[in-house]
């Protein structure tokens, strides 16, 4: 699709909506929303009708008929604003209807179908949704759905609040707005950010739920059952925020205590797309060496996989190898990449 054309996002919404919105076209998406109320509100009007739209039609229902008085409708709107509406009971082909016509399309469908009231908050599954594909909040928010998940929100964010209940494992790429806080109820945790990008783990099968900060700030508070605070703690990038179901703790780990963690429990040692001075860093904590790496190639970026089974001079060897550095070691424990 092209930018330029003036039925862009109307035709990426209705892609998104069908659940076929590349990840890169969805990021796009976001970023427009982001960028005024005028476009959240055109969302959800896309999102509203699509809901109402999406009820399968009774056999007795003549579909060809349905859709002739809606083109009826159509004919006689004078020059209105255009908007994509999806007919699943047409085989889901997108017809062009006015937004006044819209009205009408759901005008017939309640009119044909005894239907339940819409409920104030939506619950969705991660197995309802196209797995690779973002959900995105009323508020421009996007969740990515890491395995099984679960996540309730209303339609329509309060004045004052964005909240949701969540749980399993996703990465929240929150929508900024400093005015209006986000959070996260997960049972007896709250995750409060105002805009951010992390991955969520609460899922409780590791006995914790786990918060891993890319970046922005995040606090995490846990609370009895009547929600009143116990303790918090604000995790800052590159730390992870740990609260213990058991215990009811929570605790705040460096990426080096995190690798750590994960090498003790699982033999092997991840870096993947990470900054050669984290990845030094790293190395330091865990082999309890000291790594002098040039200041100009710190930034560069690395993905490399090591197991506890590797000696660190064998580790470093590696790295320089990479990075076309050479090695001495002027003491036992100190290592020199020039």
């Amino acid at each position: 699709m092209d930018p330029k054309n003036p039925t862009y996002y109307d035709d990426l919404i209705v892609s998104y909506l069908e659940g076929q919105c590349p990840e890169s076209e969805a990021h796009g998406l976001l970023s427009w929303l982001g960028e005024s109320e005028g476009h959240q509100e055109r969302f959800e009007s896309f999102k509203a009708v699509w809901e109402l739209t999406s009820f399968p039609m009774p056999e007795s229902i003549d579909a060809d008929v349905a859709l002739e008085a809606v083109n009826m409708k159509i004919d006689k709107e004078e020059s209105r604003e255009t908007v994509v509406v999806q007919m699943p009971w047409l085989r889901r082909n997108i017809r062009y209807v006015t937004s006044a016509a819209a009205a009408v399309v759901v005008a017939l469908v309640l009119g044909f179908l005894v239907t339940k009231p819409f409920s104030t908050n939506v619950t969705l599954a991660s197995d309802d949704w196209k797995v690779g594909t973002p959900y995105i909040l009323p508020d421009g928010t996007m969740v990515s759905f890491s395995g099984e998940s679960e996540i309730k929100h209303p339609k329509q964010f309060g004045a004052a609040l964005r909240a949701v209940d969540f749980e399993g494992k996703a990465v929240f790429d929150v929508a900024k707005d400093a005015k209006h806080p986000f959070v996260i109820h997960c049972g007896n945790m709250n995750v409060e950010v105002l805009g951010t990008s992390f991955l969520l783990d609460a899922d409780g099968k590791t006995g914790e739920y786990r918060v891993d900060l890319y970046s922005g700030s995040v606090r995490l508070t846990v609370v009895d059952r009547k929600g009143h605070a116990l303790s918090s703690m604000e995790i800052e990038p590159g730390e992870r925020g740990v609260y213990d179901l058991a215990d009811g703790s929570l605790k705040a780990m460096t990426y080096a205590e995190v690798k750590y963690e994960e090498l003790t429990n699982d033999h092997v040692l991840d870096f993947n797309d990470v900054a050669l001075s984290v990845i030094v860093e790293t190395l330091e904590y865990i082999f309890d060496v000291r790594i002098d790496l040039p200041g100009e190639r710190a930034s560069e970026k690395l993905t490399v996989r090591f197991t506890d089974k590797d000696p660190v001079d064998e580790v470093v060897e590696t790295i320089a190898t990479v990075f076309d550095l050479k090695v001495s070691k002027p003491t036992k424990n100190t290592f020199v990449l020039r």
